[in-house]
């Protein structure tokens, strides 16, 4: 396996201040953006994790994958290349907004916007919450994980994952959403090279912003209460109350954050040691709460 980690995610937003507010207010990262022509939140020794630029809606703009090295990264760009996906250079003023040594950006066959890279620039600067977070659980796993739609072929998607990209499965989840005409709802869950659950999953739902949801973790259940706090606080909409998963242990709420973008928070999520791991199917997502609150 190739693919390291989800390294950062890019959004287009019409309210950079509401992302500063909610990035650094409510979440408790620092926003590292030299001017205000855009938002950099920052939430360990990375660079930043979550970029966010000017434009007219809400949107993901890139998935940033890390490759394990420049020979995984070239091979892999050849592979896409080979199968017939449009492949386009970042530049090297692109590379340098983004701090890595050099990217390509492709879509997957959903649509999801992706950009592989290698070589990202460690940052001095120590991270210091402006609202006491103490540390979010990141290192060689990344950035936490997110969850994107899976288009009208899911099977198609989840091979272009694993057959090409070389992601693993971690749980394949069919569940029943909440209510009387709650819909039928498949998701699958997928893990880079590193000790996550699961750093990807594909799910068949929609998503105007291209962004089911985004998982930061947080060191302990007390950081997660406190986001909470500030969350009530901020008087910002819960998607789920608190609750914890079955397929990766996390403890953790979700809100609603900038342009109806949801954010889980959470805690205590399952690392696997993935040589000794069997991929498992679910039928119900929570051992207890996450309640939706608002329409998924």
């Amino acid at each position: 396996m190739t693919i390291s980690c989800l390294g950062y995610i890019i959004f287009s937003s019409s309210n950079l201040d509401d992302w500063r507010q909610f990035g650094e207010q409510v979440v408790g990262a620092m926003n590292v953006a030299q001017d205000d022509n855009s938002v950099a939140l920052k939430i360990d020794e990375q660079p930043f994790r979550i970029l966010v630029e000017p434009g007219d809606a809400d949107h993901v703009i890139a998935l940033g994958w890390e490759m394990a090295g420049t020979e995984e990264f070239s091979a892999l760009q050849e592979t896409l290349k080979a199968q017939g996906f449009a492949i386009r250079n970042g530049s090297d003023s692109e590379a340098e907004n983004r701090a890595v040594t050099a990217f390509f950006t492709t879509f997957d066959p959903a649509g999801n916007p992706l950009e592989f890279y290698h070589g990202r620039t460690l940052d001095q600067t120590a991270f210091l919450s402006p609202v006491g977070v103490k540390s979010f659980v990141t290192g060689d796993m990344g950035l936490g994980h997110v969850v994107v739609p899976g288009g009208e072929d899911m099977e198609g998607t989840h091979a272009f994952y694993t057959a090409v990209l070389g992601l693993g499965d971690s749980d394949d989840l069919n569940m029943q959403l909440p209510g009387e005409n709650g819909p039928k709802i498949r998701v699958r869950f997928l893990h880079a090279a590193n000790a996550r659950h699961h750093s990807l999953a594909i799910a068949s739902l929609p998503s105007p912003s291209g962004v089911i949801h985004a998982m930061l973790e947080m060191e302990d259940v007390d950081d997660v209460g406190r986001c909470h706090d500030r969350v009530l606080a901020a008087e910002r909409p819960l998607m789920a109350s608190l609750g914890r998963h079955c397929n990766d242990n996390m403890l953790s709420f979700y809100v609603v954050g900038p342009g109806s973008i949801p954010f889980e928070i959470g805690c205590e999520g399952l690392q696997v040691d993935w040589t000794d791991f069997e991929p498992t199917k679910s039928s119900v997502p929570d051992h207890w709460g996450h309640a939706y609150q608002v329409p998924v």
